[in-house]
């Protein structure tokens, strides 16, 4: 069953990735027949008939040559605009398909457009890497995307699941957002070093999903309260050493350690 799942899943992937293709090559045929009809290259054909005929012309299958010049156009033009329409979006995709194994790049951006509800990660560091464990230890099945701009941080982190990629790039690049499907995402985190970087990703991330829960850290956590986004009942802002910090000193002064303080 799990097998199955897996064909399922990359089978949805891989026609997700050829949609616009086959849309276009469908498109060709149809602009090809109206040609046809308009200027009335096979006059006792009807549409049915043009449309099967320009689709043995686009793979240089041998038809009846109608009156005119547009057929003989089609017959050279068609198999062409086929080649670079569907060619290229078909090889494209199995190449990539047939490399997913590798963790390549361009399986993990069209796995990323198959996600929903999920969980986005902006720049991985240290303290990103073990949100991300802690998020799968807690949920294994949990789809989680990770942008960031250096290359193999799944490996390294051990993970190989097929509900969890990368996008390598720019946080702070609108592309990148959409890549990892943010308008789509139900939980959004970032974690990069730098406080413009998560603001500023921040920004963009809640106009794409306004509806998406958005933690963001920052070191100097008084510029929250410059922004509008603290505004946002769905934004939050988090600085981890305050937190570490508390706990630290809540685990040092515990009752147990004063006790054993005062029986030394």
């Amino acid at each position: 069953m799990g097998r199955l799942s897996a064909a399922w899943r990359d089978l949805r992937i891989v026609a997700r990735g050829v949609w616009l293709n086959v849309a276009l090559f469908v498109t060709l045929l149809l602009g090809a027949v109206l040609l046809e009809l308009a200027f009335n290259s096979y006059p006792n054909a009807d549409f049915m008939t043009l449309l099967v005929r320009a689709f043995h012309m686009s793979i240089l299958e041998p038809v009846e040559l109608g009156t005119g010049i547009i057929p003989v156009l089609l017959t050279f033009t068609l198999p062409f605009l086929t080649v670079v329409i569907v060619g290229e979006g078909a090889l494209r995709v199995i190449s990539i398909y047939l490399r997913r194994g590798r963790r390549s790049e361009d399986w993990d951006l069209l796995v990323a457009q198959t996600f929903t509800n999920h969980t986005v990660i902006c720049g991985v560091g240290e303290l990103g890497r073990a949100v991300v464990q802690q998020l799968v230890a807690s949920n294994p099945d949990g789809q989680v995307v990770l942008v960031d701009t250096r290359p193999d941080i799944l490996a390294e982190l051990g993970l190989k699941g097929s509900n969890i990629c990368q996008v390598q790039a720019d946080m702070t690049a609108q592309a990148a957002l959409e890549a990892a499907s943010c308008q789509k995402a139900k939980l959004i985190i970032l974690t990069s070093g730098s406080d413009a970087y998560n603001l500023e990703a921040g920004f963009k991330a809640l106009r794409m999903n306004a509806s998406a829960e958005i933690w963001i850290r920052l070191y100097r956590i008084g510029l929250s309260k410059l922004l509008d986004l603290e505004k946002k009942p769905n934004v939050h802002f988090f600085a981890p050493y305050d937190h570490a910090a508390k706990d630290f000193v809540g685990i040092i002064t515990g009752p147990s350690k004063r006790g054993q303080g005062a029986g030394t």
